[in-house]
């Protein structure tokens, strides 16, 4: 893709500033729960949407620094981080209530950073996005899935009900799977249409 422009360069710094303070602050709190700093990164990694954020902010402070980033992997970060509001607010928002600082990263992993990146590809995404650039967005649940259940074969946490192998069995879990990759899919391919159809900005480089 083209460099970032000025106006895409400077919200992208703000996302990935917002994005690094929310971080920062998950750390301690997570640090103050488990004990300890290997401990906390033991647990926050286990989520999606932990290493789909911090996969949101390395790209914007890649682009505030005036760097490119390849439009297809732009579209599956932009996807990737609007599954995350997606299935928060959809599935996973009644399982567990956040009080204090908790709730303010909670809604800064889940709702602000996500809002912030959609609004960020509905102002600059690269219009040289095709339709085939949709199943790039593919490998980020099947890998992710993996991961979560080998740790959790290991471990015997699953980090979300849906990925909870002893609890849903294998039949729904193959169910649950492949609606969150079709889920995927479609957004992908809304993402690359509203790349396609976006207008140019007068001030993108």
């Amino acid at each position: 893709m083209d460099r970032p422009s000025p106006a895409s360069r400077i919200l992208a710094g703000a996302i990935a500033l917002l994005g690094a303070a929310n971080f920062a602050l998950q750390l301690v709190l997570s640090i103050n729960e488990t004990g300890g700093l290997w401990s906390a990164l033991v647990v926050l990694t286990r989520f999606f949407t932990i290493l789909t954020n911090a996969a949101v902010v390395a790209a914007m402070l890649r682009m505030a620094a005036g760097l490119s980033m390849d439009r297809r992997v732009m579209l599956a970060l932009t996807t990737a981080i609007a599954i995350v509001a997606l299935v928060y607010h959809t599935v996973l928002a009644g399982l567990q209530t956040f009080t204090g600082l908790n709730a303010v990263t909670d809604t800064g992993f889940h709702t602000v950073i996500p809002a912030l990146a959609v609004l960020w590809w509905l102002l600059f995404a690269d219009r040289t996005v095709q339709w085939r650039d949709a199943v790039w967005v593919l490998p980020f649940p099947v890998i992710y899935c993996a991961y979560a259940l080998a740790r959790g074969a290991v471990s015997g946490l699953y980090p979300y009900p849906f990925l909870d192998l002893p609890k849903v069995g294998g039949l729904v879990l193959v169910v649950n799977i492949a609606s969150l990759t079709l889920a995927f899919l479609l957004v992908g391919a809304m993402f690359a249409a509203i790349a396609r159809r976006r207008p140019i900005l007068r001030d993108r480089a």
